[in-house]
């Protein structure tokens, strides 16, 4: 099962500056904090358009998730960032699954 949430902003700053801003780690900083990344650079890069990271949570269960900003020029000389980030919530098995093998028979 995964939940996923969803931003988008709007800037008059061109696509490009929009981009240092969340591709370069310390720009990136006011948008993620590195205290919250798995590893500091990104899990996957579309150059100039989308960038992702790993996260994961402070405080238990410690959940992970996958942002990603997506950049794209608004037509007007600005730009509309999205912001998506999507939890995985692994769900586990139930202690009477049948998954495994027989720990103890009934009597």
């Amino acid at each position: 099962m995964s939940e996923t949430i969803e931003m988008e902003f709007c800037f008059d700053a061109p696509p490009e500056k929009v981009w240092r801003a969340v591709s370069i780690a310390q720009y990136r900083e006011r948008w993620l904090p590195g205290a919250d990344l798995v590893q500091d650079e990104p899990v996957a890069v579309e150059e100039g358009s989308a960038v992702s990271y790993r996260m994961r949570d402070s405080e238990p269960p410690h959940e992970e998730s996958v942002v990603t900003f997506q950049i794209a020029a608004d037509g007007a000389g600005g730009t509309r960032l999205e912001i998506i980030q999507r939890i995985v919530v692994e769900v586990p098995a139930a202690a009477n699954a049948n998954t495994g093998e027989t720990m103890m028979l009934a009597a």
